[in-house]
């Protein structure tokens, strides 16, 4: 196994600057040899903040001047597949943001592309390693097999003539709302799906706003889906039920587990005093993602969330669309 990882970055937004580029900092056995980035005045900055020497606004000199062990490719969706399959076909690890792409073909593309080429990939389904969400969810397993899942994920968004994500490239279930859409399988056990009931809605919008979906997977588990983007404030919380205990998480708030009508709660705590930092990309479960890829690139055997197991997601996303009873303004 290599002892340090050569990452380059090919992207300087706002989420990689306050999310991935500190967690990746905070690794020890992570080199960062590269960045990349169109917007020069973006560029620099995020290269005089993070202590990154060599800078490129073009990623394919990029990758032929540093040759990293694996390459970070942060952007929109929309603009990301031809990037992300350039990444693979040089036969680079890669990691990207949700989604992979645009649609599920473009997912099954890339995961294709990979496994040929035997490459080790990561999607940024961060809820998956949220410390204290992920900590409730193991406290309720003691108790037995979790048979119930709820994930729920809100957000007020007023309606507008443009839709709220890249002027219409990609549909909010598939862009934002996946995080909910990976969440429910990662916790209901990442079993196949074998039932899926669904309504959706526009509400006072010209596109779909509220996604409420029951999906039943092969191993028993019963998953709710509950997205709305037409709501009083962002939430995205968790619900575990296993035979005498349920576990209560807000990913941004606490979390609670309670076995058998007992007094007291067998787990009390915060994201924050859980994680034992204020700083969001621990919290938020960044570091334990980059942290997971990295030992990834390192063994040669991709992450539980990796772009083979994303195709599944997005196929859930599509499947609540194909189920679903009606779209209709309510």
């Amino acid at each position: 196994m290599m002892s340090n990882v050569r990452i380059a970055l090919i992207g300087a937004g706002g989420l990689a600057n306050s999310m991935h580029y500190p967690a990746l900092t905070t690794i020890e056995d992570v080199e960062i040899v590269g960045l990349c980035d169109l917007d020069e005045t973006r560029l620099n900055a995020t290269a005089q903040r993070f202590g990154i020497q060599q800078t490129f606004t073009n990623y394919q000199t990029m990758l032929s001047a540093v040759c990293p062990d694996a390459v970070y490719a942060l952007m929109p969706p929309h603009i990301l597949f031809d990037v992300a399959m350039d990444v693979l076909e040089s036969g680079y690890h890669l990691f990207v943001e949700k989604p992979p792409a645009v649609t599920t073909f473009q997912t099954v593309a890339l995961a294709n592309t990979a496994e040929r080429k035997r490459l080790v990939t990561g999607v940024g389904f961060q809820r998956r390693y949220h410390p204290m969400v992920h900590a409730c969810w193991e406290e309720v397993r003691k108790s037995g097999d979790i048979h119930q899942v709820v994930s729920c994920f809100y957000k007020n968004s007023p309606p507008s003539e443009t839709h709220p994500y890249y002027r219409g490239a990609i549909d909010i279930l598939h862009c934002d709302a996946i995080h909910a859409v990976d969440a429910l399988r990662y916790y209901c056990g990442l079993s196949n799906v074998t039932n899926v009931t669904s309504e959706i809605r526009t509400l006072d919008c010209w596109y779909a706003v509220s996604f409420n979906a029951i999906v039943t997977f092969e191993n028993g588990v019963v998953g709710v889906l509950l997205s709305n983007w037409r709501t009083g404030r962002r939430v995205f919380k968790f619900e575990f039920h296993a035979y005498g205990a349920s576990g209560y998480a807000d990913a941004d708030g606490a979390a609670h587990v309670w076995k058998n009508n007992e007094d007291a709660p067998s787990l009390q705590t915060t994201a924050t005093d859980f994680a034992g930092t204020d700083k969001a990309y621990v919290i938020q479960g960044f570091v334990a993602e980059n942290r997971a890829f990295i030992d990834a690139v390192k063994s040669g055997t991709p992450p539980h969330n990796n772009l083979t197991d994303t195709v599944k997601t997005m196929e859930l996303a599509d499947l609540i669309y194909e189920n679903a009873v009606g779209m209709e303004s309510k």
